[in-house]
């Protein structure tokens, strides 16, 4: 009986450091309703990626609507504000984007300007005469208390400045905004290109960190926002909506995604967040598209009135909001309601979302909120959303929740591992020769790594994965090296 032949042995190759991230989905620009055109229009102007265009559209949208209405929820009433975190490289055209998204918000701006400077003339002035006034009062005071009461009484409240102009801003620490809520208008919007600033700045400092976090969650939950100072004393702000796109580094972005305590605060769930594939080398159109501007320029009109139509005040108030709640039709409502079922669902032991549940519990909330956008761009003095929209809202909120587990999952890799990735990548690439040694990747490598301590721990975790075999000596460079590793290529 003839012996079979044996197997031959097959060396494992390399082990992957970190699980690979699959790339985002196409997003779902069909979903969009109203908002369609201006987001194709913003992408074929700057052959930035839809998600990307489409976020900065839905935060201006957000932010012309927020103060008109509220939406019925299956939790209840709730602001029709959006919060949305985009991750992209550099040059990947997220100023130019935005811009254009937001220019029905600067022109509505530069409008207020001019009026906010003759309020503020005739504001000083009258604030001269009341401080003469109060002082004349209270030097004539005497032993009538009575008569110096009913002076004063009569003098009436100290005069108010006027509002500022400015709805957006990019720069400030939430502690900055708070504090100044008393001269801002009622809807306001956090927008930047430079997210890491704002989430990896002062205001997330440790001492800082638990508070920042905890108003930005309030901001978008609508809810009062306090301020206790040994200071300024005590002050409550009620009926604010604020809206926000952040727009962030690859870097910055994995840090803040991982971040346990921006999870554990329930900040993360309330962003609507994606990681778009770059388009950057395949942007290859040179023409404008007379026909994509005047899309833009057209959502640039209507965001300009939406942000001048009147907004439902409490009574008495300047700008403490009391909006109407727009109110879901029966078959919207039984459209979120299937959804929400379907979420709940899905965050169970080994199911899809059972890692992101802070956000999978969010998505009815989100769903809702979109629809209320989509309703209100097409119509601000409308009262009910239909199933139709909420349809449409869903199938995004959907694509945010998928976006969610994918960052999550990329999110949480340990520095040494990083930095082990990076070294990687680096002798993969940029490396040709087939020996290499720690001294050299310390002086040619990577910038973070750039002690030979470093790495050689970075060296023995590649060694460990099969990425590196050491090697008894070898030539490196041109010179016989007593310390040296082979770079495994495949």
């Amino acid at each position: 009986m003839t012996a079979p032949e044996p197997t031959p042995f097959t060396p494992e190759g390399p082990q992957p450091l970190i699980r690979e991230t699959a790339d985002a989905a196409p997003y779902p620009v069909h979903a969009l309703g109203p908002l369609r055109g201006p987001t194709e229009a913003i992408a074929k102007v700057t052959e930035a990626p839809p998600a990307m265009c489409a976020a900065s559209v839905l935060a201006a949208s957000a932010l012309a609507v927020q103060g008109l209405h509220d939406v019925e929820t299956l939790g209840g009433p709730r602001p029709v504000s959006l919060f949305l975190l985009t991750v992209a490289e550099s040059g990947e055209r997220k100023s130019t984007a935005d811009k254009l998204a937001m220019q029905g918000v600067r022109a509505f701006e530069a409008k207020l300007r001019p009026e906010y400077d003759e309020a503020l003339e005739s504001y000083h002035r009258e604030h001269a005469i009341w401080e003469k006034r109060k002082a004349a009062i209270l030097r004539g005071a005497g032993e009538n208390q009575a008569a110096t009461r009913a002076d004063l009484c009569d003098l009436g409240p100290e005069p108010e400045p006027p509002l500022r102009p400015s709805i957006v801003t990019g720069s400030a620490t939430v502690e900055g905004i708070v504090k100044h809520l008393p001269v801002l208008r009622s809807s306001l919007g956090i927008m930047t290109d430079e997210g890491g600033l704002m989430l990896g700045g002062h205001g997330m400092k440790s001492e800082n960190r638990l508070n920042t976090l905890a108003t930005f969650t309030a901001m978008w939950d609508g809810s009062t926002l306090d301020r206790w100072r040994a200071g300024d004393g005590i002050a409550s702000y009620a009926g604010r909506r604020f809206s926000s796109h952040l727009m962030i580094q690859p870097s910055a972005a994995e840090e803040f995604l991982g971040d346990p305590l921006a999870n554990g605060q329930g900040l993360l769930a309330r962003f609507l967040t994606c990681r778009p594939v770059s388009h950057i080398g395949h942007r290859l159109r040179l023409t404008q598209d007379a026909d994509a501007m005047a899309e833009v320029d057209r959502f640039a009109k209507r965001i300009e009135g939406l942000l001048s139509h009147p907004m439902a005040f409490a009574e008495g108030r300047r700008n403490e909001l009391a909006p109407p709640v727009l109110t879901l039709a029966e078959d919207a409502r039984g459209v979120l309601t299937d959804f929400s079922r379907e979420m709940e669902q899905a965050q169970a032991q080994g199911e899809t979302f059972e890692d992101v549940r802070a956000f999978a519990s969010k998505t009815a909330e989100h769903a809702a909120r979109l629809s209320a956008v989509f309703t209100l761009i097409c119509e601000e003095t409308t009262a009910t959303v239909t199933g139709e929209t909420m349809a449409d809202a869903v199938e995004l909120a959907r694509f945010y929740a998928d976006e969610a587990a994918r960052l999550q999952n990329a999110a949480v890799t340990p520095p040494h591992i990083a930095d082990a990735e990076l070294m990687k990548r680096w002798l993969l690439t940029s490396w040709a020769e087939e020996f290499v040694t720690a001294g050299l990747a310390a002086q040619r490598g990577p910038n973070s790594l750039r002690t030979a301590e470093k790495c050689r721990k970075v060296f023995a975790l590649l060694e460990s994965h099969g990425w590196l075999v050491r090697a008894d000596g070898a030539t490196v460079d041109g010179k016989q090296r007593k310390e040296a590793w082979r770079v495994v290529r495949s």
